[in-house]
């Protein structure tokens, strides 16, 4: 078995881009985490596809809870 080599390391790339995040978001409180999060606009299309749909399913669960209060 031989080894090929990669153009692309999907673990070093996840380190980074981690290490990133992480530098951002140093010494922020909690409260501002939450709205860099729910703020941000991610560079890269597949994290922001994430971020929207996670944004999409945190409404519609708000709304559910809303609506069973209402209830």
């Amino acid at each position: 078995m031989s080894k090929s080599s990669k153009s692309f390391d999907c673990v070093q790339s996840m380190r980074e881009a981690r290490d990133r995040i992480s530098s951002e978001i140093a010494g922020l409180s909690y409260d501002e985490k939450v709205d860099y999060f729910r703020n941000h606009r991610f560079s890269d299309p597949g994290l922001q596809r994430l971020a929207d749909r996670a944004k999409a399913k945190a409404a519609e669960v708000a709304a559910a809870t809303k609506s069973s209060r209402i209830a």
